[in-house]
């Protein structure tokens, strides 16, 4: 399924289906070797299990609760009842007249569950923002803000591309697998930048002149607006050397740029261009057109 997509094989609406993105991402998980990837996974959200717990570890997708909810994966893992419900471009189902909010069905249902398994109840969310978004979970029972973990894809394929890179040992065809499942998340943009923090100097790599981020032309930047213009000492602020005019009151006065000119406290000043005056025979300035 991945090369399908990956090579644009499939029609824009099943790209955008979430139900795929999710199928995709966490089939991944279930099968490959979870001591390695499932840990790991488990471990970024703060949660901690053996080898043999994730060996395990029962994946039940789209289970479904008496109420009909139906979350999209149910994640037995250890001592943990994880609840995942993950989203591409839609949102979570809002509260109407006759039911309530999709993630507070979910909520009590993952309890009563949890409870029943004598499991602790975690909630997770996955979302393709590239930050926090606290009014997409103000649905959320206050009760259980404490139970509840977000991370969007974007991390997830930084941590699986984190594993290729660091990992040794990897079985060659499992490695071929994860490789095209980033490489299907990178196509549809779902990758941070994670800074410099990443780059390894390689021994051959006797001096290393320059590193630098170009943010106009870096399409899955992020939220992260680039450095370069802010940092370069190229980028001097230079005086001004056309005049200002402004006004106080009636009196006019005459500045060279911003940096020069007088600072006159008052609520209703004026700053005029050249080009918004026309000298009078008697050598005063009248303001033809204004604007600050």
């Amino acid at each position: 399924m991945y090369l399908v997509e990956t090579h644009g094989k499939l029609s824009k609406d099943n790209e955008n289906k979430e139900d795929i993105l999710t199928s995709n991402v966490f089939s991944f998980f279930k099968y490959a070797p979870r001591q390695i990837f499932l840990k790991r996974l488990l471990n970024h959200f703060g949660i901690e299990v053996s080898d043999k717990e994730a060996k395990s570890a029962e994946f039940i997708f789209w289970h479904r609760f008496q109420d009909n909810t139906e979350p999209d994966l149910v994640l037995v893992a250890g001592n943990y009842y994880l609840l995942i419900e993950a989203k591409y471009f839609s949102g979570f189902g809002q509260k109407t007249k006759i039911t309530e909010s999709q993630l507070s069905r979910e909520v009590y249902g993952g309890m009563l569950e949890a409870k029943s398994m004598g499991l602790k109840f975690k909630l997770i969310a996955v979302t393709a923002d590239y930050s926090y978004k606290e009014s997409k979970f103000n649905e959320i029972p206050k009760e259980f803000t404490s139970d509840f973990i977000w991370t969007n894809w974007q991390n997830i394929t930084v941590l699986i591309s984190d594993i290729l890179e660091n990992k040794t040992g990897i079985n060659p065809e499992v490695r071929l697998m994860a490789q095209d499942l980033c490489d299907l998340l990178i196509r549809k943009g779902l990758r941070n930048f994670q800074g410099l923090c990443f780059i390894k100097v390689s021994k051959k790599i006797k001096r290393l002149e320059s590193l630098f981020f170009m943010a106009q032309t870096a399409s899955r930047r992020g939220s992260f607006i680039g450095y370069v213009d802010a940092l370069s000492p190229e980028h001097r602020i230079n005086r001004n050397k056309e005049f200002i005019y402004f006004k106080h009151g009636n009196l006019f006065f005459q500045g060279q740029g911003l940096l020069s000119g007088r600072r006159i406290k008052h609520n209703k000043i004026i700053f005029f261009k050249k080009e918004g005056f026309r000298e009078r025979q008697k050598g005063d300035y009248r303001a033809v057109k204004a604007g600050i």
